[in-house]
């Protein structure tokens, strides 16, 4: 009675835990609760199909049965993974493999505390416990990544099925066969073991150096954008200062003017003076501001004011940037003018009779706050990564630019639309 009632506990813990041990390995579709209900099934099937073997004490017929049991039940089991049946399939061989390894580790390992038949179970729910765990802190990304590949690896996994079940088919006693056959099935676990450390190892370098090559190349493209960028924002300034310089001989001639007025006045030639006037009211002088201290930032605001004002757009300018930044300003004057591009882009495409601004602030208290809001279309929304989504050929890339901008210089870059309202911080 003692034997039998040790026999089916350690049955059902094995039952128990191999249906944990295989939705650890995969992605179970309806959660944790399914997981649960499974292996209660299992618990269950497993139970009431074993109880023959266990009160006859039949071990060796048990162990060959409870696998060919165990995998019907992986096939019946199968609609409750997200798997594929390939990587399912990959999953339950690696499942019957741990499976036959903790049978003959706990099996050796009891034998050498008192009440073996009960240290024998202790041991196997600690082994599999031990490797659930395993799995769910540390292994689980490597193991998927591995299942993913199976095609690579599924020789591997057959091969040390083939070789563990054969010990447990062919055997009249499987008792005894687990005795005399101690040091072979020990060399068949450590080389399973090793073969699997191998593959987890080998992955997670290989991982680790794909994602290092990634990372240069993530950062070499952000260099190269924002060089790009940078370059056609050296063409724009080039451009504004040609417009500066040439708002200066305006006002130089404008000085000249006043003074060639003011001598036909002393001399009473009134007529001459007022044609000059009408003359010169013909021409419109260009409107110079000073936005901030920061040459390049008041340059680029003052250019794209422009253009919102040429598009009917009102502006709310408040600046406080100082002429020596901790970040490159040419780079930032980049940043500014591809967010106010953005904001003068989404403000007209809002239909007739909408609200429509922009209010670009920047302050400067030991660290740099940059906001700018403008109305938008409710269709706008943002991707996974928080940034604007467009559909649009050939935008996106002045977003890029701001991201590789914040990625630079570990900026908190933050984008957020709610009830037709655009907002953007960059705090540097």
């Amino acid at each position: 009675m003692d034997d039998l009632i040790s026999n089916i506990l350690r049955g059902s813990i094995t039952s128990f835990m191999n249906v944990l041990l295989l939705f650890t390995l995969t992605k179970p579709k309806f959660g944790r609760g399914s997981t649960a209900l499974a292996a209660t099934l299992v618990f269950v099937i497993n139970i009431a199909t074993t109880f023959w073997f266990y009160m006859y004490g039949d071990l060796t017929a048990l162990s060959r049965f409870n696998i060919v049991m165990f995998i019907i039940l992986g096939v019946c089991l199968k609609p409750l993974s997200k798997a594929s049946f390939m990587q399912w399939s990959f999953n339950f061989l690696t499942t019957l493999n741990i499976m036959m390894i903790i049978i003959v580790l706990s099996f050796h390992l009891g034998k050498l505390f008192p009440y073996p038949q009960y240290t024998h179970t202790l041991i196997r729910l600690g082994l599999y416990l031990a490797i659930i765990l395993l799995l769910q802190h540390y292994l689980q990304p490597l193991y998927r990544s591995v299942a993913s590949n199976w095609k690579i690896f599924s020789l591997l996994v057959i091969c040390i099925f083939i070789n563990l079940s054969y010990y447990f088919y062919v055997t009249d006693d499987i008792q005894n066969t687990l005795l005399t056959a101690k040091w072979p099935l020990f060399l068949l676990v450590m080389f399973s073991l090793a073969a699997y450390g191998t593959v987890f190892y080998s992955l997670k370098s290989f991982t680790a150096m794909h994602a290092l090559e990634t990372e240069n190349l993530r950062i070499h493209h952000d260099r190269v954008l924002l060089s790009q960028a940078a370059s056609t924002m050296t063409e724009k300034l080039q451009l504004m200062d040609k417009v500066a310089y040439e708002h200066s001989i305006v006002s130089h001639d404008r000085r000249h003017f006043n003074s060639t007025l003011l001598g036909l006045l002393k001399q009473g030639e009134i007529g001459e003076a007022i044609t000059c006037l009408q003359q010169q009211n013909e021409i419109k002088a260009p409107e110079s501001r000073i936005y901030c201290e920061n040459k390049a930032v008041n340059a680029t605001v003052g250019y794209y004011v422009d253009l919102a004002q040429q598009e009917d757009i009102p502006t709310k300018i408040n600046l406080s940037i100082a002429a020596i930044l901790p970040v490159d300003s040419l780079e930032l004057a980049l940043v500014v003018a591809n967010l106010f591009e953005n904001a003068i882009h989404g403000v007209s495409l809002l239909p007739e009779g909408k609200n429509r601004y922009i209010n670009l602030t920047c302050h400067q208290v030991g660290r740099l706050l940059l906001e700018i809001v403008n109305p938008c279309l409710e269709t706008v929304t943002l991707d996974s990564e928080g940034l604007p989504h467009s559909d649009q050929e050939g935008h996106g890339v002045g977003t890029k630019s701001i991201a590789a901008f914040a990625t630079k210089y570990n900026a908190e870059l933050i984008y957020h639309v709610q009830e037709g309202l655009f907002r953007v911080r960059l705090l540097v």
